[in-house]
């Protein structure tokens, strides 16, 4: 099964994208952009890392353009079952000439509908680097709401950055959904 998103399907994280996914997590570029740090991934460990996910407390697809290339993953960790939440955050490895208009901005209306309408979560939320704004926009067009500022939390390049925490519930995205299928109504680069 894969969610179809217009212009995009999510699918599932197979043994063949270790190496995209390796090279995403050395990516010095992406690193900058995303909250956290990490160290480098050898291709070996990152199959290590596939061999013990964990299918059940969270879901990572690899975002796939229809008729092209693998273009990143979305992910939602720390599902939060009993109160029905979850931590949104994605990735993208793709130069301008590889990259569809709306292609980032449908795999994250698909998945958000996915995780409010499949698997009945109430609230998604996540973090964004401050000066990150080409995230911050898309979240925001995404319904997500900035909710504060996390002072000094992540430290790259010689200094600390803020994180702008936000979210979004299920009853202020569905109406949102609904005007963003209307609007990408024929927009659509059809089936695989």
């Amino acid at each position: 099964m894969y969610i179809d998103c217009k212009s995009v399907i999510l699918r599932a994280i197979e043994a063949e994208d270790m190496s995209y996914l390796q090279d995403m997590m050395n990516d010095p570029a992406i690193e900058k952009m995303t909250g956290g740090g990490s160290f480098p991934v050898s291709l070996d460990r990152q199959r290590k890392w596939f061999d013990r996910y964990p299918q059940q407390e969270e879901l990572r697809l690899m975002i796939q353009q229809k008729k092209g290339k693998t273009i990143g993953i979305i992910m939602l960790t720390n599902i939060d079952w009993r109160n029905r939440t979850g931590e949104l955050s994605e990735k993208t490895k793709a130069t301008l000439e590889t990259r569809r208009p709306n292609d980032v901005y449908d795999a994250m209306m698909g998945f958000l509908n996915y995780s409010f309408n499949e698997l009945n979560l109430n609230c998604i939320h996540g973090t964004v680097l401050e000066y990150n704004h080409l995230s911050r926009k898309l979240a925001k067009k995404c319904g997500l709401v900035e909710e504060g500022v996390l002072r000094n939390r992540v430290y790259k390049n010689g200094k600390h950055h803020n994180l702008i925490p936000n979210s979004v519930l299920a009853e202020d995205f569905n109406p949102l959904y609904e005007q963003y299928l209307k609007e990408r109504k024929n927009d659509s680069l059809g089936k695989i």
